[in-house]
């Protein structure tokens, strides 16, 4: 009997099945039948497995063909142009270039990424853009504005969403990430993206790295991330958004820098990442990246530098022979970097650069989602549209500073900058912090009878707004009392919730 029940479970099964799908087409038709069948295909043992493979393998191809062709053979990199591009070269790359893109959008042969025509109103929008585009120096260097700002209009409503659609849009991407990875003195090998800001920059470093570590270390649950205290709050953000600890470590009262065994002291097994400035905002304090590039060494963790600030002042000082310690790819242990292009780059605001050592580390910063009726979906960035104006605004301000406008760049702020130090320390009652060793620097009082912020007010007075930068001071030391009592606050509440 058992022999025989077991001969017709198969007949059974096959009944269940045929009158099922019989129902699904009595109700969604051919359509229906083919779904239900695709759903019991993907429950059989392996197949599941079997698709995301596929589709893992689909997602490479497209990010490999899309986002990784900056990655360049050494005799391929683009490196920042010895001389200035002449404006009517730039000009005429421009023609060229935007021409190249083709009138798929004007011809209505592109379903999505662009939803704006030439016309009045994209005039009216590129003239108001024109009047109120925070250009550093634009009144400086009107040329140099002008060129930049037509690169940007140009390219303003192209969508760097998706690379492939606008070819100009992937050359200026992977051509400014490759300019700025060799001043940083990085290899062929160094990749990266073009983001909208510095804390954009630093947000995908950060989630760069939580997910790398998340890949490589799975056990790690509450990670934490270390910092000099003088660290840009933009880390704090990340920190926040991405559910990881922020461990501070104190800096010297006077030379504003962190003790490294300090530093070191605070790594556990939870740490997942270090962190260093080139130099800190605002006191452009450069902390000791060579010392903390040989702990990440030590303890096989990654370190980002934030150059947010200082990535492209700090190369162009050195060259004018300022000593300048070591803290760029040059350091073994410095995995990734992130550099304003619309600080000291002198492009238009909304352009940072987030460059990695290698594609092996950037690929964990790329968002890709294929679960849904729109097909494959990749995101290099926290954006989805990216305006592709300040990618082309990027380009052109590097191509027509060149190195040589760089660095006399770097020359004039510079003797403008020690000039204000010479004057500040011979003021009786004040005093330059620290070392400052570019364009910026902070000052303190260091008389009790002279108080900075009555100097601020006078300053302010006079158009010099300081009060930001001395309230940070004023609250750094309350920053690790404030601390500390929310961690008291955390270990007793875990403890009551123990006892619940």
């Amino acid at each position: 009997m058992e022999c025989q029940a077991v001969f017709w479970i198969p007949y059974v099964v096959t009944a269940f099945v045929a009158v099922h799908l019989v129902d699904v087409f009595m109700r969604n038709g051919f359509s229906g039948v083919l779904k239900a069948l695709a759903k019991f295909i993907i429950c059989l043992p392996g197949v599941d497995r079997l698709v995301r493979a596929f589709t893992k393998r689909e997602v490479d191809g497209f990010m490999s063909n899309t986002f990784e062709k900056n990655t360049q053979k050494a005799a391929d990199v683009v490196t920042i142009p010895q001389k200035g591009i002449a404006i009517d070269e730039l000009r005429q790359e421009l023609v060229a270039l935007k021409a190249g893109d083709g009138t798929q959008v004007e011809d209505g042969r592109l379903f999505a990424y662009v939803y704006t025509t030439e016309g009045p109103r994209m005039e009216l929008q590129k003239e108001a853009f024109s009047m109120f585009t925070n250009m550093t120096l634009s009144d400086a260097n009107s040329e140099h504005a002008g060129i930049v700002n037509a690169y940007v209009e140009a390219f303003m409503h192209d969508n760097a969403l998706n690379p492939m659609v606008f070819p100009s849009l992937r050359k200026f991407e992977n051509e400014v990430v490759s300019m700025t990875a060799n001043m940083l003195n990085g290899d062929s090998k160094v990749v990266g993206s073009i983001t909208s800001g510095g804390t954009e920059s630093i947000l995908m470093a950060m989630k760069t790295h939580r997910d790398r570590a998340r890949s490589l270390k799975p056990k790690i649950t509450q990670p934490n991330v270390i910092a000099p205290a003088s660290i840009h709050p933009a880390f704090e953000k990340a920190a926040h958004y991405f559910n990881m600890t922020m461990k501070h470590v104190p800096v010297n009262k006077q030379t504003l820098i962190c003790d490294v065994a300090e530093y070191e002291k605070k790594i556990d097994s939870n740490t997942i990442l270090l962190l260093a400035s080139a130099p800190s905002y605002p006191q452009a304090i450069l902390d000791p990246v060579e010392e903390i590039s040989r702990v990440a060494e030590r303890h096989n963790l990654p370190l980002h530098v934030d150059a947010c600030f200082g990535g492209f002042m700090l190369p162009w000082v050195e060259k004018l022979g300022v000593k300048i310690p070591k803290w760029d790819f040059r350091l073994p242990g410095v995995t990734s970097i992130s550099a304003d292009l619309h600080k000291y780059g002198f492009a238009t605001k909304g352009a940072s650069a987030v460059c990695y050592r290698n594609s092996s580390i950037r690929k964990h910063q790329f968002f890709a989602f294929s679960g849904w009726s729109g097909g494959l979906f990749v995101s290099p960035t926290m954006a989805g549209t990216r305006p592709g104006g300040h990618l082309a605004g990027a380009w052109a301000a590097l191509r027509a500073m060149g190195q040589d406008g760089f660095i006399d760049m770097a020359r004039q702020l510079m003797d403008t900058a020690n000039k204000m130090k010479d004057g500040i320390n011979r003021i009786q009652g004040l005093q330059v912090l620290g070392k400052p060793l570019m364009s910026a620097f902070a000052f303190a009082s260091n008389d009790k009878d002279v108080s900075i912020f009555g100097v601020a007010d006078v300053m302010e007075k006079k158009g010099c707004y300081m009060k930001e930068v001395l309230l940070f001071f004023f609250l750094l030391p309350f920053r690790f009392i404030i601390a500390g009592l929310y961690n008291i606050c955390n270990i007793v509440r875990y403890y009551i919730s123990l006892k619940v």
